[in-house]
């Protein structure tokens, strides 16, 4: 028989938004990268996954030296750039636009720094995932995907490794959900972990078993008790292979596999991979018509703006402050109402922030506009208000047809001689 080879996979899932603000989320997650780098450069074997752009960022603006050590033990293959976004957005309520973001984002960054296409996307802790993900995975080069919500008590599957596919067209990616824990562990649990990941490689079909572990929703990542404890076990258990791994290297040991047996051996799941919690997506009403209304205006925004700007051949505008915005506050634990009430209102404002660079730059790129479009009403005789012109813009790329609603003011000043005389008409 085949020796079991089980993948382990340190991780620190860190909510950079939860029962704390962002402040001291990205202080954690910078504070926890550098305590997992000093342990790998003591470990030599050791290795790790991080995902989301905005932790690197963080790392890179406010600590270079520590940067530079990231991206050496990424040349190592040693640390493993996974996820390929913006950071682990919700993927039930966000909109298509914005997944679609987050991916482009994210992997032209990881490109820029890392010199990598990452491949592997990556969902800790997302509520569930809606059924047109496989499409955006797929259409942003995406292969694959790990994940652990929903567990194995709300959602069961046949195998751990499987294709998800689109309900409409051919797109699907390879998906795995771990059979043994979830993300993180408690500090005493690998051991525990370990002989139940040994459990379901017997009885499983697949040479390859993935094993996350890791303190992890405040941060933290794999200790040193727990790298011991994996060596003392992989020890008692010859007859399995036990390799510090990451996503990366797991799904490329699958394919692999999974290419010498059966089509068969692996389940097809189509659709929606739902629910948990689903009590946040009725909840903080607040939050979700913030993040809805801004994500709306800032579509809305840049549409105008860059259809104005190439019209008359002038630069299109930089956007990606106002979309990193979006793609910030779209957060599995910010856009479902599942942080603090505190924290919550940091994200309403910083939304609100979003909001008005928006309309500022509607604004400029709709009075740009005006300035090419002649405007001019016909004068009056005597001493009496002008016709006030209007420019409506459509900044969708399709046709609309409905009333539109226009405020005008007759004069530029109150009219107080009709004052309680509104069934009269001005003359």
């Amino acid at each position: 028989m085949t020796k079991p080879i089980v993948h382990l996979i340190p991780n620190a899932h860190l909510d950079p938004v939860w029962l704390w603000d962002w402040r001291e989320g990205m202080n954690e997650a910078w504070n926890t990268c550098q305590t997992i780098v000093g342990l790998m450069e003591e470990e030599k074997d050791l290795t790790f996954i991080r995902g989301e752009v905005v932790v690197y960022e963080h790392i890179e603006r406010n600590d270079p030296a520590l940067f530079k050590r990231i991206v050496k033990l990424a040349d190592e293959g040693r640390w493993d750039v996974v996820g390929g976004s913006y950071l682990q957005p919700d993927t039930n309520l966000t909109g298509t636009e914005t997944l679609c973001r987050q991916f482009d984002r994210g992997k032209a960054y990881f490109r820029s720094r890392f010199g990598k296409d990452v491949t592997v996307a990556w969902a800790a802790d997302s509520f569930g995932h809606s059924a047109g993900l496989p499409a955006i995975f797929a259409q942003a080069g995406m292969t694959s995907f790990a994940f652990t919500r929903p567990p194995a008590s709300v959602m069961t599957l046949k195998t751990p490794a499987f294709w998800w596919s689109s309900e409409v067209g051919d797109e699907r990616i390879l998906a795995y959900r771990p059979e043994a824990g979830w993300y993180g562990c408690e500090r005493d649990e690998m051991p525990r972990r370990l002989d139940t990941a040994l459990k379901a490689a017997l009885a499983g079909k697949l040479q390859n078993v993935g094993v996350l572990f890791g303190l992890g929703n405040h941060g933290g990542g794999p200790t040193r008790r727990m790298i011991q404890d994996v060596r003392d076990w992989a020890t008692k258990h010859p007859e399995v292979d036990v390799v510090f791994s990451g996503l990366t290297r797991l799904f490329t040991a699958l394919r692999s596999e999974i290419a010498k047996l059966p089509a068969e051996t692996l389940d097809t799941k189509r659709g929606e991979l739902n629910y948990v919690l689903r009590g946040c997506y009725s909840a903080a009403a607040t939050i979700k018509a913030a993040y809805r209304r801004t994500e709306s205006l800032v579509n809305r925004a840049e549409r105008t703006a860059v259809a104005i700007a190439t019209s008359s051949g002038d630069t299109t505008p930089d956007t990606t402050g106002m979309w990193d915005d979006v793609l910030f506050n779209s957060f599995h634990d910010i856009l479902p109402g599942s942080s603090i009430e505190r924290a919550l209102d940091d994200q309403i404002q910083w939304l609100g922030g979003a909001a008005h660079k928006a309309r500022c730059m509607e604004l400029d790129a709709i009075n740009r506009l005006a300035q090419r479009i002649d405007t001019c009403v016909a004068p009056v005789t005597g001493d009496r208000p002008t016709g006030v012109p209007y420019l409506v813009f459509n900044p969708h790329p399709f046709p609309v047809r409905g009333p539109i609603e226009i405020e005008n003011c007759l004069d530029h000043r109150p009219l107080f001689q009709y004052k309680d005389r509104i069934n009269q008409v001005p003359v």
